[in-house]
């Protein structure tokens, strides 16, 4: 397909280092540091749990014998809903329990802060995780082409805002945040987002600098494509530096676990929402995150450890991931309220497909259908469930579930109650509220 001097310009800057990712972010804007209240800033952060998460063992459908039939070592008893300090998960008088790992979620819950939607999935689902992510990505379930819903959100709402507008954490840029219109920086560490000199002469660092300011600002032809190459860079190199002198200012009451005091998962995801939150409570402009944390593909041994024959269902793989997105979260949500943004936050979960309703031989699940989601935050009319459990008599031919609500329609929910955005125009159709928001 040509590629015209547009988009060979927004396709490069994606690809490159931080010397050309983040054009014209920074020109009007200035950190406020610990200042941020405004009543009408919407902060919305994505979480993708990336591997297919099972949702049958992160709400657990514990009074239906049907799943303890399906899964007779994975499954939960009523007696061992209990999190780490004994406290019950189960919700409330519903027929439903939060894995024990995720005992920040069930506070949450319980101070109707976090809403849940049950059944999510799209028709005619497939079970691959790259075109599966794809789908989600796009809300295109014709095989996941185009942009990103979050980069088209961008491109109706914020081109041409003053400020860092939409920031990924980690990896690569996701499909999600793909856009024609704006280009969306993806950080992997507040130390590497800057202008990368030689190393081996960090005296001579600022030298590098302004010779690389002073290749870019000379003359050069107005709208000629060399020009917009330099002006890209030089702003830049600009805003990171403004970035790395805002975070700094970043202080909170709130301590995100690090090395040896919790598992990997734990530490490293939290250190992502840390991030977020630096970024959050300092540039008032920023205001669309998107966070992953991965491996949640869990074929064999999900639970336990080799010591129990990996039969211990509140330890294990599954457990140590839902462990780090409950309390990562709860952290998160801690901390915007402390710098009075509780009310301007919500937070959203996704993961490309569930598991099998039946366990394998393994003592592990394969890619399945229906899953849920967790929507949080103030905003959010939380302590309820959404949406409908898919019925575990009532399988499809695959023998997997059968999705009760879109995900499109909890896509479309947040567009137009939180973002303020036309779901129709970015989704390619009208969808059903699903109600978690007023």
């Amino acid at each position: 397909m040509p590629v015209n001097r547009r988009q060979f310009i927004k396709r490069s800057a994606s690809a490159v280092t931080v010397s050309l990712v983040m054009p014209k972010f920074w020109m009007s804007s200035i950190a406020r540091s610990q200042e941020i209240t405004a009543a009408e800033r919407r902060i919305f952060l994505v979480i993708q749990m990336s591997g297919g998460n099972d949702g049958l063992n992160t709400v657990v459908p514990f009074t239906d014998s049907r799943y303890r039939t399906l899964r007779p070592v994975l499954g939960f008893q009523a007696n061992e809903l209990k999190d780490a300090a004994g406290n019950s998960t189960i919700l409330g008088n519903d027929p439903f329990a939060l894995n024990p790992a995720m005992s920040e979620m069930k506070q949450l819950y319980d101070t109707s802060k976090a809403a849940i939607v049950l059944g999510v999935g799209y028709p005619i689902p497939n079970l691959s995780h790259f075109l599966s992510m794809d789908i989600w990505q796009t809300a295109n379930t014709n095989g996941g082409l185009g942009n990103g819903w979050l980069g088209k959100y961008a491109d109706q709402k914020l081109i041409g805002q003053p400020g860092l507008s939409a920031v990924s954490i980690g990896g690569s840029l996701p499909k999600a945040m793909y856009a024609s219109k704006v280009v969306i920086p993806s950080i992997q560490s507040f130390a590497s987002y800057t202008f990368q000199t030689d190393g081996r002469f960090p005296g001579d660092r600022n030298n590098q600098i302004n010779a690389f300011h002073g290749t870019n600002t000379r003359d050069l032809p107005v709208n000629s494509f060399i020009k917009a190459i330099a002006d890209a860079g030089v702003d830049a190199v600009d805003g990171a530096a403004q970035l790395q002198t805002a975070v700094a200012a970043y202080t909170s009451p709130v301590h995100y676990p690090v090395n040896g005091e919790a598992t990997g998962q734990v530490v490293n995801f939290a250190a992502a929402l840390k991030m977020v939150a630096q970024i959050a409570t300092t540039v008032s402009d920023a205001n669309l995150f998107h966070v992953q944390i991965g491996g949640f593909d869990h074929h064999s041994q999900q639970i336990g450890a080799q010591a129990d024959n990996y039969t211990n269902k509140t330890t294990g793989q599954h457990a140590n991931l839902l462990k780090a997105v409950s309390l990562g979260m709860k952290l998160f949500y801690d901390d915007m309220a402390a710098h009075g943004l509780a009310n301007n936050l919500v937070m959203m979960t996704w993961s490309e497909f569930g598991r099998r309703p039946n366990e394998n031989a393994s003592h592990g699940t394969d890619h399945g259908t229906g899953s849920v989601m967790f929507v949080v935050g103030d905003p959010v009319r939380g302590g309820k469930l959404y949406g409908a459990q898919p019925s575990l008599g009532d399988l499809d031919s695959a023998g997997n579930l059968k999705f009760t609500v879109d995900f499109r329609s909890v896509y479309a929910t947040i567009l137009e109650k939180w973002l303020s955005a036309d779901s129709r125009a970015i989704l390619g159709n009208s969808y059903a509220d699903v109600g978690f928001l007023g």
